[in-house]
C-alpha cells in the first residue's frame, strides 16, 4: 500500500471554502500519486477556526478549544466527502470534540466510503489538561480497514509502550501517529518514543507533524517536526529503523509504498524477538531488590 504522511502548517484563511480548497488540493496531490492512506497532523484540524480575521480570534486556550469544538462537525464532514471522492482513507487532522466527559482531542479517520470514526487522545499533555481544560479520551480503537488493521496514537499517546503494545497484541499491522510539537525537545520525545514502539512491536510507525507559525493562535502558536516511517531494523528491513522521512518543518507530503505484513515478518524471522518475548517481562521482573554496595 502507499501511504502519505503530512507535515502541515495551518494558516489564516478569508473564507471557509478557501480554506477547503487547500485540503483538497492536499489530498488530490496524494492521491494522484497514488497514496491508498493520507494521515494529517495533530491539531491540524484547528485549522477549521482559522476562518476570517485574525482580531476576531480567542484569545484563550479554553475558548480556542470550544470554537474549535463547535467547527469540528464541518470538520470531519469536508474529510469525510473527500475520502469518498478520491476513494482513499483520510486521518484528519485532530482537534477538539464535545463528548460526555468535556472536550477531548481526538482524530477523525475517514474510509473510501464516506464513512468515519474518532481515536481520542487517551493522555494528554500538562498543557491540554491546565490551560487547554480538555479530558482524556476513554477509548482505544483498532480500525478494521481493506488496508488491515490500523491503530492511532495521537502524539502523546506514543510516548506510552503499553498502549502501541495492547495494539500490536489486538493484531495492528501498523500504528498511525498524528504529532504536533512545538519545539525541537518534543519532536525528539515523540520521533524517538515512535522508533521505539517499532522495535517493541516489530511493527510499523507512521509519524505525521504539525509545521511553521500560526500567529494569533494560542494553542498552535509554532509548531516542529519531521515525517517518519519507522520499522524495526532487522533482516530485509533498513538497518537504522527509518524507511523514509521528510525535511524537518518542510510542509509537505512523504509517499512511502509500504507492505505492513512483511514488516511484521521480523516477528517470526528477525534477529531479535521483542513481540513475542514482551511477557517474559512480567516472569523475569516480581521485585526490585535494594542492594547496597560501595
Amino acid at each position: 500500500m502507499k501511504i502519505a504522511a503530512a507535515a502541515y502548517h495551518p494558516q489564516w484563511h478569508d473564507t471557509w471554502d478557501a480554506m477547503a480548497a487547500k485540503l483538497t488540493a492536499w489530498v488530490t496531490e496524494a492521491a494522484d500519486q497514488g497514496a491508498d492512506l493520507l494521515v494529517f497532523p495533530e491539531y491540524a484540524g484547528v485549522e477549521a477556526g482559522l476562518i476570517g480575521s485574525p482580531d476576531t480570534a480567542p484569545k484563550t486556550a479554553p475558548a480556542w478549544a470550544a470554537h474549535l469544538a463547535d467547527r469540528a462537525a464541518d470538520w470531519v464532514q469536508l474529510h469525510a466527502d473527500l475520502a469518498k471522492q478520491y476513494g482513499v482513507y483520510i486521518v484528519a487532522g485532530s482537534l477538539p470534540w464535545t463528548t460526555p466527559q468535556g472536550l477531548v482531542n481526538a482524530a477523525p479517520f475517514c474510509a473510501p466510503d464516506g464513512s468515519w470514526s474518532l481515536q481520542e487522545k487517551l493522555i494528554l499533555t500538562p498543557y491540554e489538561r491546565e490551560e487547554m481544560h480538555l479530558s482524556p479520551g476513554t477509548d482505544l480503537q483498532l480500525f478494521e480497514t481493506s488496508l488491515g488493521k490500523i491503530g492511532i496514537l495521537i502524539c502523546y499517546d506514543s510516548e506510552f509502550p503499553l498502549q502501541a503494545r495492547a495494539l500490536v497484541a489486538a493484531g495492528a499491522d501498523l500504528i498511525l501517529v498524528p504529532s504536533c510539537t512545538d519545539f525541537p525537545a518534543g519532536q525528539t520525545r515523540v520521533r524517538q518514543s515512535c522508533r521505539a514502539r517499532a522495535i517493541e512491536g516489530q511493527c510499523l510507525i507512521v509519524q505525521a507533524p504539525l509545521t511553521g507559525v500560526v500567529p494569533d493562535c494560542e494553542i498552535i502558536d509554532q509548531s516542529t517536526g519531521r515525517v517518519g516511517f519507522f520499522c524495526p531494523p532487522d533482516h530485509g528491513l533498513p538497518p537504522d529503523g527509518i524507511i523514509a522521512q521528510g525535511q524537518t518543518d518542510d510542509p509537505a507530503w512523504v509517499i512511502a509504498d509500504v507492505d505492513p505484513q512483511a514488516i511484521a515478518g521480523a516477528r517470526k524471522t528477525g534477529q531479535v524477538g521483542n513481540f513475542t518475548h514482551w511477557a517474559e517481562q512480567d516472569d523475569r521482573i516480581k521485585t526490585v531488590t535494594q542492594v547496597p554496595l560501595g
